[in-house]
């Protein structure tokens, strides 16, 4: 509590200092404006913003994290290079469209550089979160791109603007969680759509470039034929894809048939059996190692002498947890864990005879 109220004595110092300066800079006219425009308005929402992040924290510690290191920044960036572009346009009226573009461009970008950045830290931990924050960014970076080009020839500002638009439209998409929609296979196909979408907007920036009119045939020519060998080599990837995934369903069942473990059905194994398939397949050895501490125990083993038999299976970790993982590997981790069990089972029962 005593933090808490030292920390707000130290925002009520800073506001004072920021209305002290700008009471100061306001008889400069001219000068005093732009340095308030530049710095005390962006400083001050900078201060505000951190303060209400302070005061979110104690409910959400997450939504308190995003406002103090990525709004705070971003918004920060935006009223200062705001600022100066209005002081640029007020004194080179004649070139106010590429400075606007220009001055657009930057602020975008390290906006854009801002949320990248913050996606790849700690506090995101959920993939999903990455992901929205990653997406979030491109949009900022594709627009801000936009702009560059547009300041160079208007016309190229559509291509990267609809760019932007599709990772715009993924943000949401990514925090959905429904059985009924594969959100992962919409994420996995973000390139393809930015691409077509990136396409569609250069034919935009073509068709509006001042030419004869006959040209609009053979670019909309071009660009049929562009798409339809697009589709046709989409098509003929889902035909393979389909073929693939068939190919697999062969491999499962057989390697299934394969792994499978033969014991005796009675009803005292029927735990045993479902806690061996489930690590087997699945790679959980939670139920199997329960399963076994209590047998070891029944048959009057001590504590030191069940973790020195189990360390194996109690020391093993399945490589699932990684993002990137080949069917091969999978297999091979499958063999360990039916090795592991059939040694750890064989050392068990020799003993136990002994």
């Amino acid at each position: 509590m005593k933090a808490r109220h030292e920390s707000f004595i130290k925002y009520v110092i800073t506001y004072v200092i920021l209305a002290s300066l700008t009471l100061l800079l306001l008889p400069l006219r001219s000068v005093g404006i732009y340095v308030i425009m530049i710095l005390i308005l962006p400083s001050t929402a900078l201060i505000t913003t951190i303060l209400i992040s302070d005061f979110v924290k104690h409910r959400n510690a997450f939504i308190a994290d995003i406002l103090k290191r990525s709004v705070a920044p971003s918004l920060f960036i935006y009223l200062l290079i705001g600022g100066l572009t209005s002081i640029l346009v007020l004194n080179y009226r004649a070139y106010s469209l590429v400075i606007n573009y220009l001055m657009n461009f930057l602020a975008l970008l390290i906006i854009g550089t801002i949320i990248n950045r913050y996606s790849t830290r700690r506090m995101v931990e959920e993939r999903n979160s990455e992901l929205l924050f990653r997406y979030l960014s491109y949009f900022f970076i594709f627009l801000g791109l936009g702009y560059l080009f547009g300041a160079v020839y208007l016309p190229l500002f559509y291509p990267f603007a609809a760019t932007s638009i599709i990772y715009l439209l993924l943000t949401p998409v990514i925090m959905i969680r429904s059985p009924r929609i594969d959100v992962r296979r919409i994420v996995g196909n973000s390139r393809p759509l930015a691409l077509a979408a990136f396409g569609i907007g250069l034919l935009y920036s073509l068709l509006s470039i001042t030419k004869p009119p006959t040209w609009n045939t053979y670019i909309l020519i071009v660009f049929i034929v562009i798409a339809s060998v697009a589709i046709i080599y989409a098509g003929y990837r889902l035909y393979i894809s389909g073929l693939t995934v068939l190919e697999n369903v062969e491999e499962e069942l057989y390697e299934a048939h394969k792994r499978e473990i033969k014991i005796v059905p009675s009803p005292e194994y029927s735990l045993f059996e479902e806690a061996v398939k489930d690590f087997v397949a699945n790679g959980k050895k939670d139920k199997l190692i329960a399963y076994l501490v209590h047998e070891l125990t029944n048959d009057g083993l001590d504590y030191e002498d069940i973790i020195d038999k189990l360390s194996k299976l109690i020391n093993y970790s399945s490589i699932a947890t990684c993002r990137k993982i080949s069917r091969r590997i999978i297999e091979m981790e499958i063999r360990d864990r039916i090795n592991l069990v059939n040694e750890l089972l064989n050392e068990l029962l020799s003993s136990k005879n002994t």
